[in-house]
């Protein structure tokens, strides 16, 4: 007796019950992944007869179902934000909410057409770059990730999507090894804390390292957003995805990376917390001494010694201020900062490392024009500055 579609597809739904809360959905998908169909093909071809080989392959894949495998690896690959990407049990399952971070991300890049430097962040498959490199053909992605089993899926998924040309694999943590100044920073990071993870049922398959957020659950996070600081220019934005319950935590701790810094909580559709967006000002910043400034404010633009010097002049973000103060002026008794806006500079501006952060360094005079504001910065009684 010849197996139908039918029979096979009501067999498997029935054996997944226990297994599944999508029985017949994941029934119907295994069925039409070793047929080589759409699932729609599937529906409308319930009579269709099986061979005995096709039957024999499709029960051993649902074996693996039931003994908990989840369908995503069984199969060897899954759909993200309408693109097919390899799975290995390497990398974690592409879940939908994650498009949110993706949607967000390709929004900001197309309202923002000079910014195309890119990162992800703990990239795993590579699904969040490759998707993004899809939709912005002219940006240029860095994927990262400490495991070279997890890059070498990435490797995979970069070149069936035919976008190697865009992106850049680097095996790293977070953002060590990172030489290049960025734009836009995403990443989906380990989020459960550590022994919550004993309870679910997603420790018993995808990867640890993928899942673990350490004791509280955001100390992978937290690191991000302090290596970040050094990485991420005027105007550049963080993107990450969070557990519904640590949107505030994680608003608060931004803010102490961030303070001159938009942050606000990206929520999904029913109204849960999913993202964090960090988005930087604009606008950079030149210390100077008081005499500096009343010496060359009625000029046509402005020129320090190291301009003459080096043949730039050193700029900061504004997070960047107290850092620089305390490294180059603490003997001052009072300094000036001068707000840039970057856009107005007839100067070129390029983003170069200092230690273990990119500064802006003017190569040329500041004009006048561009400098918005003036704020005066005054130590503390005990002779140190902390604050702007």
């Amino acid at each position: 007796m010849q197996i139908t579609i039918q029979d096979i597809v009501n067999q498997l739904a029935q054996q997944l019950r226990l297994h599944s809360d999508t029985a017949q959905l994941d029934a119907q998908v295994l069925v039409a992944y070793h047929l080589q169909h759409s699932r729609s093909w599937i529906l409308a071809h319930p009579d269709a007869t099986l061979s005995q080989e096709q039957t024999g392959i499709i029960l051993r894949s649902a074996a693996r179902l039931e003994a908990g495998e989840p369908l995503p690896y069984v199969l060897g690959h899954w759909e993200f934000y309408g693109l097919d990407f390899i799975l290995t049990p390497d990398v974690m399952i592409p879940r939908p909410e994650t498009e949110l971070l993706v949607e967000s991300a390709i929004n900001w890049l197309r309202l923002h057409p000079q910014r195309r430097q890119v990162a992800d962040v703990g990239t795993g498959s590579g699904c969040i770059g490759i998707a993004i490199a899809k939709h912005i053909p002219d940006a240029h992605l860095v994927l990262i990730d400490i495991t070279p089993a997890a890059l070498e899926v990435t490797r995979r998924n970069a070149e069936n999507h035919g976008i190697t040309h865009q992106v850049e694999l680097l095996q790293g943590d977070l953002l060590a090894g990172l030489a290049e100044p960025l734009d836009l920073v995403c990443a989906n990071l380990p989020y459960i804390p550590t022994n919550d993870l004993e309870r679910l049922q997603v420790a018993n398959h995808e990867p640890h390292l993928a899942l673990d957020g350490g004791k509280s659950g955001i100390e992978v996070i937290s690191r991000l957003l302090c290596e970040a600081q050094g990485r991420l220019i005027a105007g550049g934005i963080l993107l990450l995805e969070i557990e519904a319950s640590q949107g505030r935590v994680i608003q608060e701790l931004a803010l102490k990376f961030y303070p001159q810094s938009k942050v606000r909580i990206i929520q999904d559709l029913p109204g849960r917390d999913r993202c964090i967006e960090i988005e930087r000002p604009t606008r950079i910043a030149h210390l100077c001494t008081p005499q500096e400034w009343l010496e060359q404010h009625t000029m046509e633009d402005f020129r320090d010694q190291s301009l003459a010097q080096n043949g730039f002049i050193h700029c900061s973000q504004p997070e960047q201020i107290i850092e620089v103060v305390h490294r180059y002026y603490r003997n001052y008794p009072e300094m000036v900062v001068l707000w840039i806006d970057p856009e107005k500079l007839v100067s070129e501006i390029r983003w170069e490392p200092s230690g273990d952060a990119f500064y802006p360094h003017v190569y040329g005079p500041i004009n006048l024009d561009a400098i918005e504001a003036t704020t005066p910065l005054h130590p503390g009684l005990d002779g140190t500055y902390s604050t702007i």
